[in-house]
């Protein structure tokens, strides 16, 4: 081939190489671990982990933040794509390779309004006969949907975590399962049961199976590096 033809090709060749080292990240809004800013920045304590892997390992990357249903879908179903923070379940662990633990494991409580003191379970099975609230797709959802909850009867399914706790303070909700960290206004909620139902599972990264096999290694051998330090550069 000519010359010529090589150097037109060149531009190409190096979009495709850029293409093909790029990564795009999916999140949930879960301060303090990941949010948008009033500038419309990303931020949080993972998301800075995250990042630093990224700058680590090389890799050029973007980071959207959706409802958590839909931010899962697109990282089990999209190639280079990698969603946190995500807690690694059995039912989700052969979906993804996983680089794990990004952040200290998470918790997830039942909770109530401190004023309710009509409300005294001592068991999840207890809550049946009230109305408690999760996050669509979290593993609090299929929690409850195993101990026999069901939408519209007894369970309250949201996209938007600040609804569930909003509907909380003003009674439409008598419960709501979620991680510790989404839960801020500490000074009226509390956990209505001392199980911490996440059970420990590792809250993690996760990447779609399919990803280029190159980036993973790369991936991997940098979250290796950066673990060894707990995310501290020397």
């Amino acid at each position: 081939m000519d010359v010529k033809y090589w150097l037109l090709l060149l531009p190409l060749v190096s979009c495709l190489s850029i293409a093909q080292n790029k990564v795009f990240l999916v999140t949930e809004q879960l301060p303090p671990l990941s949010y948008v800013d009033k500038q419309g920045q990303v931020r949080g304590d993972a998301t800075e982990r995250v990042q630093q892997l990224m700058l680590h390992a090389g890799l050029d990357y973007s980071i959207e933040v959706l409802p958590w249903k839909r931010a899962y879908k697109q990282a089990e179903s999209s190639a280079n794509t990698l969603i946190f923070t995500i807690l690694k379940t059995p039912t989700r662990s052969e979906r993804f390779d996983w680089l794990c633990p990004l952040v200290p494991p998470l918790e997830v409580y039942l909770y109530k309004l401190k004023n309710r003191h009509d409300l005294a379970p001592s068991s999840l099975a207890d809550a049946k006969s009230s109305l408690v609230g999760v996050s669509r797709g979290s593993v609090a959802h299929s929690l409850l949907l195993n101990q026999g909850f069901i939408e519209g009867k007894n369970l309250m399914v949201t996209t938007n975590i600040d609804v569930l706790t909003q509907n909380l303070r003003n009674g439409r909700l008598d419960y709501v399962l979620l991680i510790n960290t989404s839960v801020h206004d500490t000074d009226n909620i509390t956990a209505a049961l001392p199980e911490n139902f996440s059970r420990d599972l590792p809250a993690c990264l996760a990447i779609n199976k399919q990803s280029d096999p190159q980036i993973k290694q790369r991936l991997m051998a940098s979250f290796t590096t950066l673990s060894a330090t707990n995310f501290h550069q020397p």
